[in-house]
């Protein structure tokens, strides 16, 4: 298995460079296509269409002119740091405009590829709606891997958190990290449980050496009625891992909502970049 095509949100803020530069260099490692994805707002706000109300027509029509050039202006300087980025890398390459008015359009294209690259929240240039990362991840049907705000290092993934509680979300986080987890140097498998047993079953450490995985350590932390989210972080400090893999959502989306959830602690805090499944 690898990441044939990957697909990374590119935007004309300044984090967006070093995300585009780690995705850039993910292609190269593993020998695949990238494109970057541009999102930007089709659809007038909301405002502009109750002033449009009061405002003559030429008023409009000059606003909606300086909208669309403001835009392509943003586009235009996204599209240039994506393509210094990969034309450095040598990488094949495209480039897509997607309305991001709505998710669908966005997740529709991370279906079409292999790994998607984005930040925990994205927005449409000079639009209103939010897409965000965990939704993504839930509606893709594939990895996604979110890089924190302020980017993570080109050859991430040396050492790897696994974060694993033998749940359908762990094991799929699991196949769908196995480029990066047979390329780590360092893997540690974290289990938080206090029925947990004090090493990982024949069956998964068989399962990783079929893959050409380093042999992996175990931490056992039973200390289950801690916030889960914040021993991951911790362990992820301690073991130095700069990647961590972990299933997204393991309960219904409206206990996450009640009861916060690993999901959504370890997304509103994000020590390192997670690739996340579900």
């Amino acid at each position: 298995m690898t990441y044939q095509n990957i697909l990374a949100h590119v935007d004309h803020t300044k984090s967006s460079q070093a995300r585009v530069e780690a995705a850039a260099a993910m292609a190269v490692r593993f020998k695949g296509f990238l494109t970057g994805a541009f999102l930007k707002a089709e659809a007038a706000p909301a405002y502009a269409v109750s002033d449009a109300i009061t405002m003559s027509t030429a008023n409009v029509d000059r606003y909606l002119e300086e909208r669309t050039e403001r835009v392509g202006e943003a586009c235009h300087s996204a599209r240039s740091m994506f393509n210094l980025a990969v034309e450095d890398a040598g990488l094949p390459f495209h480039w897509l405009e997607i309305n991001g008015d709505r998710d669908q359009e966005f997740i529709s294209c991370a279906r079409r590829h292999d790994l998607t690259v984005v930040p925990p929240v994205m927005k449409p240039a000079f639009g209103q709606n939010t897409i965000q990362a965990a939704d993504v991840a839930m509606a893709c049907g594939g990895p996604v891997l979110i890089v924190p705000p302020s980017g993570s290092a080109k050859d991430l993934g040396r050492t790897i958190l696994v974060a694993w509680n033998d749940s359908r979300e762990s094991a799929r986080a699991l196949r769908d990290a196995w480029p990066f987890l047979a390329q780590a140097e360092q893997i540690h498998f974290l289990i938080v449980s206090k029925q947990a047993g004090d090493r990982l079953d024949e069956l998964l450490l068989l399962h990783l050496r079929q893959h050409n995985c380093l042999p992996a350590k175990v931490t056992i932390d039973r200390r289950d009625d801690l916030v889960t989210g914040n021993l991951i972080s911790r362990h992820i400090g301690m073991t130095g891992a700069d990647m961590a893999v972990l299933g997204l959502y393991g309960h219904s989306r409206l206990r996450e909502f009640v009861l916060g959830g690993v999901s959504r602690d370890l997304l509103e805090e994000m020590p390192v970049p997670l690739l996340m499944s579900h």
